[in-house]
């Protein structure tokens, strides 16, 4: 969906200690990490109570996204300067293409089995495709009931990461 706006403060910063104060509308945080910042796992407290996260950069088509997995939840958040979050907010919000009808490659690599033909009704979880990434063959399924439209690779084609492979019709 779109993007919804929290403006953060954040004070007290002490990159020695690993400490701040993270100031989310009326709610005041109080964290403290036992990793540096910038390092994938973090572990610390917020308000004394112990938490363990994944903090990543975005992909290269998010770079500004920073991407926070903690307890199962998946938040992707920009830190903006207030400036630039209210240009933001102008922004035009573009929902991504449907791509549930495609089975796509999920890395590079060299596709080296096309396990269907167009017309071909194809069953959840029966194999579709292989590619072959850093010496070990991938086998894509089928993730749902369906009949194949068109094979969009061919057999020894080089993928890119999400490439179409197969369209469903």
């Amino acid at each position: 969906g779109e993007h919804t706006y929290h403006p953060v403060r954040i004070s007290d910063f002490n990159d020695k200690n690993r400490s701040g104060t993270v100031q989310i509308g009326a709610n005041s945080y109080q964290i403290h990490s036992e990793t540096w910042f910038g390092q994938i796992r973090v572990e610390g407290t917020c308000n004394g109570a112990r938490f363990t996260a994944q903090v990543e950069r975005g992909a290269a088509n998010k770079p500004l996204v920073i991407r926070v997995i903690h307890n199962g939840t998946q938040l992707e958040v920009m830190v903006l300067l207030p400036h630039v979050a209210k240009l933001h907010a102008l922004m035009p919000f573009k929902a991504p293409p449907d791509m549930s009808r495609y089975v796509l490659s999920p890395m590079p690599g060299l596709l080296v089995d096309v396990a269907v033909v167009p017309g071909q009704k194809v069953q959840a979880g029966e194999r579709v495709a292989v590619i072959e990434a850093m010496k070990m063959e991938n086998v894509l399924f089928a993730a749902a009931d369906g009949v194949v439209g068109k094979v969009l690779a061919n057999k020894g084609e080089s993928l890119t990461v999400d490439q179409p492979i197969v369209e469903f019709a």
